[in-house]
């Protein structure tokens, strides 16, 4: 019988209620085993968005009252990306996380109730459609030429902490873009999880559904892709970027202790999707790049506008998976990230003809044991010789 460890589960303080009975270490495993993998990790995510939430009002998020739930629902409808529809799943995460440490749950009663049939409501008299458009790559490859004509001048006129706040939001912009990412696994990036070497820019990402698993992935974008089409690469421009975004971050950072947060600057919260959706308002109003009208660029729209990109030049839907991490087998790529409405231009192979180049595996695989991950039987996808080296010799 294989069976989770209590450490790190809801379950920590079962041992002592049970007072050493027979059997009690095995019941809170079982406890801590009970939901399916796919579940747990979602439930971490939801909760994760929670406590966001409430790292902003200064709250703690357990245990949390009915009206913080209430509250938290009216922030989740301001944002406009979650349908009323779909709150239930961000609500049981919440009940979840409370019933398995012993408290009530605070994300039921009449309050609430209301609260999600006004959301309901409201969505569906302003309109059913999504009003989300991708952006196009010509927009990202203005961003990036502005910034690099713009990037000596901004130096000097500005303080160290403005400089590296203004290329901070543009590198984030650019960075999530080129990477297909999602603007949450941006801003959750660690200080270790970049860099740039000779031959690549990399990321280390631990990716959505997959943040409890062992192994994480290390993505690499070639320095030293030939020109496609006739287009000369994007890469080694947002490489320079990130080159200068490091020293502005270490000269802001001076002697004191590093944050833990790859886009976070000293004295600032932890860095999350409200804050990326911040930045890239203020870039797109900077350079007067909008929407078309009664549509708008949200941070969705930077994966759904580079996975379009490569979409319209002719990158396999196989690689262009592989690139932004969807499974291979899935449609949902297919059904939310392509817009056919978004062509071909020396932009999108700027960034993305790497990948028609087939340019993208520039060294051997790298996978990475992840901090507080529970090991499985399955770690993923590392062959043998990795996976033996990322679990201490174990296969």
């Amino acid at each position: 019988m294989s069976l989770r460890p209590i450490e790190g589960s809801g379950f920590e303080w079962l041992p002592a209620r049970f007072q050493g009975w027979t059997g009690s270490a095995t019941a809170a495993r079982l406890a801590a085993t009970a939901l399916e993998d796919s579940t747990r990790e979602g439930y971490g995510r939801h909760f994760a968005l929670f406590s966001e939430w409430c790292a902003e009002n200064g709250l703690e998020p357990c245990p949390a009252t009915p009206a913080m739930i209430a509250c938290y629902v009216g922030w989740l409808a301001e944002r406009g990306t979650i349908a009323a529809s779909s709150l239930q799943p961000y609500l049981s995460a919440i009940n979840s996380y409370h019933a398995d440490r012993g408290y009530e749950r605070p994300a039921l009663g009449h309050l609430l109730s209301r609260a999600r049939q006004g959301m309901a409501r409201g969505q569906a008299l302003v309109s059913t459609r999504d009003t989300r458009v991708p952006l196009p790559p010509e927009a990202a490859g203005t961003i990036l030429a502005r910034t690099l004509a713009l990037l000596a001048q901004r130096r000097s006129e500005l303080s160290r902490l403005a400089f590296a706040q203004w290329l901070r939001r543009r590198f984030a912009i650019l960075l999530t873009y080129a990477f297909l990412g999602r603007q949450d696994s941006s801003v959750h990036l660690q200080a270790e999880d970049f860099g740039v070497d000779d031959p690549a820019l990399w990321l280390r990402i631990s990716e959505k559904q997959k943040r409890g698993m062992a192994l994480r992935r290390v993505i690499r974008l070639p320095l030293r892709a030939a020109p496609c089409r006739g287009h000369q690469s994007a890469i080694p421009a947002l490489a320079q970027l990130g080159r200068a975004y490091l020293d502005a971050r270490a000269a802001v950072v001076g002697s004191a202790p590093e944050p833990r947060w790859f886009f976070q600057l000293p004295g600032e919260p932890a860095p999350s999707s409200t804050h990326m959706a911040a930045w890239l308002a203020t870039t797109l109003s900077d350079e007067g790049i909008a929407a078309p009208s009664g549509f708008a660029y949200l941070g969705h729209s930077l994966r759904s506008g580079a996975s379009s990109g490569c979409e319209a030049i002719g990158v396999s839907r196989f690689r262009g998976n592989w690139a932004g991490g969807w499974s291979q087998s899935g449609r949902t790529r297919e059904l939310h990230y392509i817009d056919p409405s978004i062509l071909p231009s020396p932009a999108a192979y700027a960034f993305f003809g790497w990948l028609l180049d087939s340019a993208y595996e520039l060294a051997e695989p790298q996978w990475e044991r992840a901090p507080r991950a529970v090991a499985r039987e399955d770690p993923g996808e590392a062959p043998d010789a990795a996976r033996r080296a990322a679990f201490g010799g174990d296969a």
